[in-house]
C-alpha cells in the first residue's frame, strides 16, 4: 500500500475503525478509548466502485536477453476498475474487526509498437491484470491514548481467468503492524510495519501515520511516506484534498506464447508516484462520489524473469501523464449513527 509505506488500504482501515468509533454518540464510555480517527475526516465507507483512466503516453523497453530485445511503443490508454467493501464483524468502544474484500483489473491498449511485434506489448494488448483480495483487520484501544492494528491481507495477483486460475500461482500475502497515540480528537500519531510488496518484491517497509485536524476547515491525513493529503472541509457536505500517494503492484503472469513463454513464469512489479487533487461531494446521505485527479510518474516498471528473482528481464520506462478517477461510494446514513 508505494519509497517505504505502510499500504494505502491500512490507512482506509484505520480511517474506517476511527471513524466509525468517531461518529458514535460522544458518552463517556467512547471517550475513555483511542483511535486514529479526528475530527473532520470523511464518513467511513461501506462499498467503493471506482475507475481510473491514464490517456496516452509513451513506453521503452530493453531487454539483454537477444530473444526478447528492445522495443518502443506508445499506450492508447491504461484504465483501472475497482471495487472495495469494509464490514465491521465487532464494532465495541475497545475492540473492532473489520473484514474487508476489493477487486481491481487493469488493462492496456497500445496505439503503436515498434517493432510491431514485441512481445511484452503484444501479451498486454486488451489482457486484464487481475487482483483479488480479503483482508481481515483488528483495531484495539488500549486506553484514552493509545490503541494499536493488526491487519492480514492475501491477494491473487496475476493474468489468471475463471478457468485457469490456482490460488498457490498467483497468492501473494501481506502483514501491516501498527502502534498509534491519540492526543486530542484532532490530532493522533502512530507507526508502523509492513511486509508487503510496495517495490513489487516482498519486503519490510516502515511508515509513520499523522492524523491532525487544525480547525473547522483544515487538517492533514498521511501515512509518510505512502502519502500525505491536506483537507480542506468546505461544508459537512463536500470535502476537498491535494496531496501524493504512491502505488505499487505486483502481477504474476504465465505467457503461453514465445519468446516469454521460454520462461516458466514472469513477474511485473511496478511502483508510481501521483501528484493529486479529490473532490468528494455527498449525493444523498448515505451516496457520496468523488473525482480525483494530477499527474502520474512511474517510477519503476520492470518485468522479472522468475516470481521473487531479483533477475531483471525487461526494463520498462513509462513517461509521465495526467489521469482522472471517479468513484461511487455508501457509507452510514446518518440516522443509523444518531441511533448508536
Amino acid at each position: 500500500m508505494n519509497i517505504q509505506k505502510l499500504l494505502l488500504g491500512t490507512l482506509t482501515i484505520l480511517c474506517f475503525a476511527g471513524q466509525v468509533q468517531a461518529q458514535q454518540p460522544e458518552t463517556k464510555a467512547l471517550e475513555e478509548f483511542a483511535s486514529p480517527g479526528v475530527r473532520g475526516m470523511g464518513r467511513s465507507r461501506g462499498i467503493v466502485i471506482g475507475y481510473e483512466r491514464l490517456p496516452q503516453f509513451d513506453i521503452d523497453s530493453d531487454s539483454k536477453d537477444p530473444r526478447i530485445g528492445d522495443g518502443s511503443g506508445r499506450v492508447k490508454r491504461n484504465n483501472k476498475f475497482d471495487f472495495r467493501a469494509l464490514a465491521p464483524l465487532l464494532n465495541k468502544p475497545q475492540d473492532k474487526v473489520i473484514l474487508g474484500f476489493s477487486y481491481n483489473l487493469e488493462e492496456f491498449n497500445f496505439q503503436r509498437a515498434t517493432p510491431a511485434a514485441y512481445p511484452v506489448y503484444q501479451y498486454l494488448e486488451d489482457k486484464n491484470l487481475r487482483s483479488i483480495g480479503l483482508q481481515l483487520a483488528y483495531l484495539h484501544s488500549i486506553n484514552e491514548r493509545n490503541f494499536y492494528l493488526v491487519r492480514v491481507k492475501g491477494e491473487l495477483n496475476g493474468d489468471y481467468t475463471q478457468d485457469n486460475i490456482n490460488v498457490t500461482d498467483y497468492l501473494k500475502a501481506t502483514v501491516d503492524l501498527a502502534y498509534g497515540w491519540k492526543k486530542s480528537e484532532d490530532y493522533a500519531i502512530g507507526v508502523g510495519l509492513q511486509l508487503g510488496y510496495t517495490f513489487g518484491r516482498q519486503n519490510v517497509y516502515p511508515g509513520i501515520l499523522y492524523n491532525r485536524t487544525f480547525n473547522d476547515k483544515w487538517g492533514v491525513e498521511s501515512i509518510f511516506p505512502a502519502n500525505a493529503r491536506v483537507r480542506y472541509n468546505v461544508n459537512e457536505k463536500t470535502l476537498l484534498y491535494a496531496g501524493y500517494r504512491l502505488e505499487g503492484a505486483s502481477y504474476n503472469l504465465y505467457v503461453d506464447e514465445p519468446p516469454l513463454s521460454e520462461f516458466k513464469e514472469l513477474e511485473l512489479r511496478r511502483t508510481d508516484v501521483k501528484a493529486l487533487v479529490r473532490l468528494e461531494r455527498e449525493i444523498y446521505d448515505f451516496l457520496w462520489f468523488s473525482v480525483e485527479g494530477g499527474f502520474r510518474q512511474y517510477y519503476r516498471n520492470r518485468i522479472f524473469d522468475e516470481i521473487g528473482s531479483r533477475d531483471e528481464l525487461i526494463n520498462n520506462d513509462l513517461a509521465g501523464a495526467g489521469y482522472i478517477g471517479v468513484e461511487l461510494y455508501l457509507v452510514p446514513p446518518r440516522k443509523w449513527l444518531e441511533r448508536n
